[in-house]
């Protein structure tokens, strides 16, 4: 017969003072408490059924375990020897409960003590009674030991921390040493560009803001050519300055007008005029006059290398100006025998020829002639012989179109200083400057007012000595006579006019004949204009009182031989009509 089911039941005496006392008992709840608590469990109890009850029931319950054929049991022992057996073990696991939980108190009350330092109020409710009334709270307190190398590991840290604080404070030190040098650097970079730019305004030049073709990037621009007096030239002058190096030096760079679709480029090549005076030897023309590289005007330094860049470059600007009015003005002289060959322009001058050349200037070629010279039309050159004494006069060629092209920047500068009207923009339009035109004029009337008085001359002399006298007088620019030259530009720009004066007496008679040949030009400077003014007089008071005079001719003329026979037929009229 097996044994009974054994229940095993805690008695609450044993519990003590350990049992959670705010543990609800649901045995001991009343109805207004379950309620809640049924209510928190089902959350509703709208759709409840008796049913419903049941499967809930029936699914709490475990299954039943299936029918199992027992295993044999051990023989029965006697009712006695079971019970004293089921005792001993009842006791033994009272003393066991019993033991841990005095040592769950114990342990509970030794924790609550060593955490009463730190949080009396919380320890204070786990506290068993008898020890809070014999122990006073925070009494029990614990040290932690650590061994002496484990002692010795905050001195190692903290000389840790301290070299790390010195190599950071090491590290900080040389970044404000290198931004102050940095700093430094660059502020004396910065004072040296502005030094450098404060001297090109102190030089007269004229700054703005431009694009450095080079980077696209900010730059300041001079303006050191002539564009300001309306030049022509496609070449305004313009340039940057650039930082050249780290230590703040600037440099200055010329750069070439940009065209359509083509931005400013540097200036590569560097040209200036040269001017040859050829003169006429046994058929051949031979070097006797030639100006020698500028090497002089460009060693004038002005003490900075920045400025003697400007200067360079404007020299070079004006030669190019120069050589390009040169040019132009030759386009409407190709009739008065002056040629354009490449760069060069040849003046034939009669009994010489004048070569101006935009020659490239070589800084480091000492020779002075700086190419082959060019043939002339179909007249030979021979450079082997007389070179030199035409020097002076090559030199002052140039000079004289070189202040000629100063004037004319000045008179363009007064036009754009004057109120615009209808007049000054008209003559702005349709100014020019006056270079090979004066020059190829005033050359040609000196030889035309030598002609005209050897003419004259020769057609006294071919008259009989028995008949007539006569004498000739020569009065080069008598329009310039009547008052002083102020200004050199005033002879050059003006229409040369000069005289040649033939007084014919027939010998023994009082009548006197009276020619004035007035020698001039067009407003070109380069034809021949011949008045021919013919005066009958009784006597020579009447003559140099100008007096009851009976006028003959009074013709003008573009040529030489029609004034020779005009003249020659005056003469031998007045002869025949005396006699």
């Amino acid at each position: 017969m097996p044994p009974p089911d054994i229940r095993i039941h805690a008695e609450h005496s044993l519990f003590g003072s350990a049992r959670d006392q705010h543990l609800p008992d649901e045995d001991a709840l009343s109805v207004a408490e379950l309620i809640p608590q049924i209510l928190a469990e089902r959350q509703s109890l709208l759709h409840i059924s008796e049913q419903l009850i049941a499967a809930e029931i029936a699914q709490a319950q475990p299954p039943q375990p299936a029918a199992e054929t027992p295993p044999p049991s051990p023989p029965a022992a006697d009712d006695g020897s079971a019970l004293e057996l089921f005792r001993s073990q009842k006791d033994q696991l009272v003393a066991h409960l019993g033991s841990a939980l005095n040592e769950t108190s114990l342990s509970l009350d030794f924790v609550s003590l060593l955490m009463s330092a730190e949080r009396p109020r919380v320890t204070a409710l786990t506290l068993s009674p008898h020890l809070q009334s014999t122990a006073p709270l925070g009494s029990l307190s614990a040290d932690r030991l650590r061994p002496a190398d484990a002692r010795a590991a905050p001195a190692a840290a903290q000389s840790v921390g301290l070299g790390w604080k010195y190599q950071a404070l090491r590290g900080v030190t040389a970044l404000f040493r290198d931004a102050a040098r940095q700093l430094r650097g660059q502020a004396a970079e910065e004072a040296c560009y502005w030094r450098h730019v404060c001297a090109v305004v102190g030089h007269g030049e004229v700054l703005f803001k431009t694009r450095d073709p080079a980077d696209n990037g900010r730059a300041l621009g001079v303006q050191y050519g002539y564009g300001d007096s309306g030049l022509t030239y496609h070449d305004k002058g313009v340039g940057v300055l650039r930082r050249a190096g780290a230590e703040g030096a600037v440099a200055f760079c010329a750069l070439a007008p940009a065209g359509a679709g083509r931005p400013a480029e540097p200036i590569a090549r560097n040209r200036y005029t040269r001017v040859r005076v050829l003169t006429k030897v046994d058929d051949d023309y031979v070097v006797t006059g030639q100006l020698a590289a500028p090497r002089g005007e460009l060693a004038r330094h002005c003490g900075q290398p920045l400025l003697d860049a400007i200067e360079r470059a404007r020299f070079f600007l004006f030669e190019a100006d120069l050589f390009f009015h040169l040019v132009r003005e030759a386009k409407h002289l190709i009739s008065y025998n002056v040629t354009i060959i490449a760069d060069k322009i040849v003046v034939d001058a009669v009994d010489q020829v004048l070569e101006f050349e935009s020659a490239v200037y070589d800084d480091d070629d000492d020779d002075d002639d700086n190419g082959e010279p060019g043939a002339v039309g179909a007249m030979c050159l021979d450079t082997s012989g007389g070179r030199g004494t035409d020097d002076g006069r090559a030199q002052s060629i140039l000079v004289f179109l070189k202040l000629m092209l100063c004037a004319y920047y000045r008179y363009r500068l007064r036009l754009k200083q004057k109120m615009p009207t209808l007049h000054t923009k008209w003559k702005q339009a349709h100014s020019h400057p006056l270079l090979l035109r004066p020059l190829l004029g005033h050359t040609r009337h000196q030889l035309n007012v030598r002609l005209v008085a050897a003419l004259v001359r020769r057609l006294c002399r071919a008259l009989d000595p028995a008949r007539a006298s006569y004498s000739v007088a020569e009065d080069m620019y008598a329009n310039l006579a009547a008052a002083p030259v102020a200004s050199a530009f005033q002879k050059a720009v003006q229409r040369p006019v000069s005289t040649v004066t033939l007084v014919l007496a027939r010998v023994g008679a009082p009548l006197l004949l009276h020619a004035v040949l007035e020698v001039s030009t067009t407003e070109i400077f380069v034809d021949l204009v011949v008045r021919l003014s013919v005066s009958k007089y009784k006597t020579r008071a009447d003559l140099d009182a100008n007096l009851d005079g009976c006028n003959v001719l009074l013709l003008e003329f573009t040529d030489l031989a029609d004034v020779g026979e005009s003249l020659e037929w005056a003469l031998l009229n007045f002869l025949e009509d005396a006699a």
